[in-house]
């Protein structure tokens, strides 16, 4: 194997910019074929994988463009994928350290598409712009989006949930599942900026840690968990007031889970609302996506 040299022209990184994003502009700002490029790799490493995977070669595309050695490693984690890295895979700890990609706001890029993996959602704070699913649009007179961007980069940062991440999935599912007769717009890009404050400020709630310690020591029944989420979706939607009411009054008490001051049965069948029956079917899925950010995979 012998020893990479640098392309002619270096390209910044941007902080937390994933490696395809860099390997694209670093090919892009030296007017190289992705794959042309990719072939001089294999040539010199023949273990790479056939198909561009630039996650597979973070030291030599470091090399390439002149960056220091483990800048591209550390958004993996600091660790390199026992399975090469050419695939994310969800039982893989280093993976599982990746927030999903998303698209930088043009204004922080300069114009540029560039993708970075970390604690990031759809809002730019800094210019208020919406950046997510290839739209960059102004949000002037729209503060909720931007209160719920700084509560992603915050509290629920510190928690370990990004914005695509299970715990949000299982938010958006709650609030569609709690509220079928409100009308959805047909875009479904306008339906997730429409919904986004509704569903971080849900999330914060499934993630709260009196919740989960509801959730995690006990074998609800799929009853009692349709009948939790069904109460904190209806106080979410009455205010913070309601549930920190709901989470406060939270408790196992032998075979009975109370709220305040009704009761149901742990395991077994209980009276539903309509739309605690819409979540039954779903609701221990729904809890297993809650506590996603808890639980620590475990070897195979």
């Amino acid at each position: 194997m012998t020893l990479l040299r640098g392309l002619p022209i270096a390209v910044r990184i941007y902080p937390g910019e994933t490696p395809v994003s860099y390997w694209t502009r670093l090919c892009a700002a030296n007017a190289i074929g992705q794959k042309d490029l990719w072939l001089a790799l294999r040539h010199d490493d023949p273990t790479l994988p056939i198909r561009v995977t630039p996650r597979s070669a973070l030291w030599q595309i470091e090399a390439l463009g002149r960056l220091p050695e483990g800048t591209l490693l550390r958004d993996s984690g600091g660790r390199g994928c026992e399975h090469g890295g050419a695939t994310r895979q969800v039982e893989c700890p280093s993976c599982r350290m990746i927030p999903a990609a998303v698209t930088l706001c043009r204004r922080c890029s300069a114009g540029e598409q560039i993708t970075v993996a970390r604690m990031h959602g759809p809002v730019c704070v800094r210019h208020r712009r919406w950046h997510g699913g290839d739209r960059d649009i102004g949000l002037s007179g729209r503060p909720k989006l931007v209160v719920a961007q700084r509560r992603l980069n915050g509290s629920l940062s510190l928690r370990g949930v990004p914005y695509r991440s299970p715990e949000v999935e299982a938010a958006t599912e709650l609030l569609q599942l709690g509220n079928v007769e409100v009308e959805r717009p047909a875009d479904p890009l306008d339906d997730e900026i429409e919904l986004f404050p509704q569903r971080i400020s849900l999330t914060a709630v499934l993630t709260d840690a009196r919740l989960a310690n509801v959730l995690m020591p006990h074998g609800l029944g799929g009853y009692a968990l349709a009948m939790l989420f069904d109460r904190l979706v209806a106080a979410h939607a009455v205010g913070r007031r309601a549930v920190e009411g709901v989470l406060d009054g939270l408790r196992i008490q032998g075979r009975e889970l109370w709220s305040g001051t009704s009761a149901v049965p742990v395991q077994g069948g209980c009276v539903l609302t309509p739309s605690a029956k819409r979540m039954l079917p779903r609701a221990k899925t729904i809890r297993a996506r809650v506590l996603h950010h808890r639980v620590e995979p475990g070897p195979r």
